[in-house]
């Protein structure tokens, strides 16, 4: 009979995985048109009561007490803007090309918007004040008159 050595290896420990990097990645620069679009939604957003700027999730988003009413930034290459609306006018907005419902939170009325496709500015102020009203507590809204 013959007897076969057996060896064992030792194996070496698996590396640990690379734990994610806790500052988010640095936004691409931005053009003028892109910065243009992104102060007048802000003057809009900050021109009502009680709001303020916050950086959330890497975005800016705009608050009126401590709740988002608006958001802005970018996606697949656009400008977006992201607002809550009443139910039925989210459902029939979106059937513009321009809207689409808003990741995550779509369900729930609020609709993405490609600022670069607007019509006018007083379009997004109207969407930007709608949003708001539907967020802002009672005594912010009062305030508006």
């Amino acid at each position: 009979m013959s007897s076969a050595k057996t060896t064992t290896t030792k194996k070496k420990p698996a590396k640990p995985a690379k734990k994610p990097s806790a500052q988010p990645a640095k936004p691409a620069k931005a053009t003028a048109l892109d910065q243009a679009a992104f102060k007048k939604v802000s003057a809009l957003c900050l021109a009502l009561p009680d709001t303020k700027l916050t950086m959330t999730w890497g975005s800016p988003h705009f608050r009126v007490g401590e709740k988002i009413f608006c958001g802005f930034g970018a996606e697949d290459g656009k400008q977006v803007m992201g607002v809550k609306l009443v139910m039925a006018h989210a459902k029939s907005i979106v059937k513009d090309a321009r809207f689409w419902p808003a990741p995550y939170v779509g369900k729930h009325g609020w609709v993405s918007m490609d600022v670069t496709r607007r019509k006018s500015w007083d379009e997004v102020a109207e969407l930007i004040r709608e949003s708001y009203e539907l967020i802002a507590p009672k005594a912010s809204r009062a305030k508006l008159r």
